[in-house]
């Protein structure tokens, strides 16, 4: 066996032993948040596919007048597959390059270096949908629904979204200029990067005894933070919690479970179904906080492990939904290692609610819809959380 066909054989092997991922596709923070859960991925590789795709590359090493490196043919082969994964109906299928790589494994530590902005590809432009506390972005004047259009004075409308993401990132202390669309003109903005630690949340209590958890992502250690979180709430007199999770585009699959389990004591979570094989049923973790009331809070930007756990929530009887209809990702990739430090995205399984229904393309309906401002959407979760203590009733069991 040549070296070549090593190399693609240990690539192909990465899809049997590489780390699951779930994620949630659409949504970025200067990159991609995709997350480590236990599963595994079966499948076997094709002899004579190797044995073609070796042989051109052999032949183009040795006709072409001057070949590029076998690097970059590795990776063009990898983007031609990927590609016709897509065409074939796969959404958020990608090809991580190794910075993209890098990029991505950044936002599950929850630090990076950049300027702090949520981002979603909306059409084919990337949208600002949420803007983080303390933050470059904040301090320049960026806000929720401005559209990037230039970066560093380059038109990024014909470029792929992990590029414009990559090009909005850089080392710490170095300068980006964007040129941002909004309400029809366009601003521009000079803003210098910095090191970015990505809050998994902030928590306050709101009309005296209302416990206000803002959760922005699924990195590691969120669930354990958010019961650290309620239980000083609590101990500070919060009778009632409002969980916000709009403009989340997920995070980490476990912390997601986790999530969730710090308000649902036992039971299921949510299912994983992969084609084929019998659903793979994940249960509450315990050590939760089964009887406080509890509304969440819910928008179009709300995906991945935000609708794992308002799915959970709302399908237990266990919390309200205030806000829009979510996203709608209810589908789970895994990023796949490969050679040369890059990495491919498939889809290989749905999840379910714990009441088995898919929600891909179609999201979850909040309980009570709430259309107006952010501000205005929160002051109704106030009101019906405050109606819930008055009324001396909680969400569920």
């Amino acid at each position: 066996m040549t070296n070549r066909q090593k190399i693609f054989i240990a690539m192909l092997a990465s899809l049997t032993f590489a780390v699951g991922a779930f994620s949630f596709g659409y949504a970025m923070a200067d990159g991609d948040s995709s997350v480590t859960i236990p599963t595994s991925a079966g499948g076997g590789s094709s002899a004579k596919g190797l044995d073609a795709i070796d042989e051109a590359l052999s032949e183009i090493l040795s006709t072409s007048v001057d070949p590029p490196p076998e690097k970059a043919l590795v990776r063009g082969a990898i983007k031609g597959m990927v590609n016709v994964v897509k065409k074939a109906g796969d959404d958020y299928a990608a090809f991580y390059s190794p910075q993209s790589y890098v990029s991505l494994q950044e936002l599950t530590t929850g630090q990076f270096s950049g300027i702090g902005v949520w981002l979603k590809e909306k059409g084919k432009v990337l949208e600002i949908v949420s803007v983080l506390p303390s933050t470059p972005a904040l301090e320049a004047g960026l806000k929720r629904g401005d559209v990037i259009r230039t970066v560093d004075g380059q038109d990024v409308s014909k470029l792929a979204s992990d590029d414009v993401i990559n090009r909005v990132k850089g080392p710490e202390g170095t300068e980006v200029d964007l040129g941002i669309e909004r309400d029809g003109a366009m601003l521009d903005f000079s803003i210098t990067r910095r090191a970015i630690e990505l809050p998994n949340l902030k928590a306050g209590i709101v009309d005296g005894d209302i416990g206000y958890v803002r959760l922005f992502g699924f990195g590691d250690g969120a669930g354990d933070q958010l019961r650290k979180k309620v239980r000083e709430l609590v101990d500070r007199g919060a009778r009632g919690v409002i969980l916000d999770l709009r403009d989340n585009g997920g995070g980490l699959f476990d912390e997601g479970v986790s999530v969730a389990s710090a308000f649902i004591e036992d039971g299921p979570v949510v299912g994983y179904r992969t084609p084929g094989e019998d659903d793979v049923i994940y249960e509450a973790e315990g050590k939760a906080f089964p009887d406080i009331p509890v509304v969440v809070l819910v928008n179009e930007g709300s995906a991945s492990a935000s609708e794992i756990v308002a799915g959970a929530l709302q399908d237990r009887d266990r919390a309200l939904l205030v806000g829009t209809t979510t996203y709608g990702k209810g589908s789970v990739q895994q990023i796949l290692p490969l050679a040369y430090g890059s990495a491919i995205k498939v889809t290989s399984a749905a999840y379910l609610t714990p009441g088995g229904t898919n929600i891909n393309g179609k999201g979850i309906k909040p309980d009570v819809v709430s259309e107006g401002s952010p501000a205005s959407q929160k002051q109704r979760a106030i009101e019906i959380l405050t109606g819930i203590l008055l009324s001396g009733s909680s969400s569920g069991g």
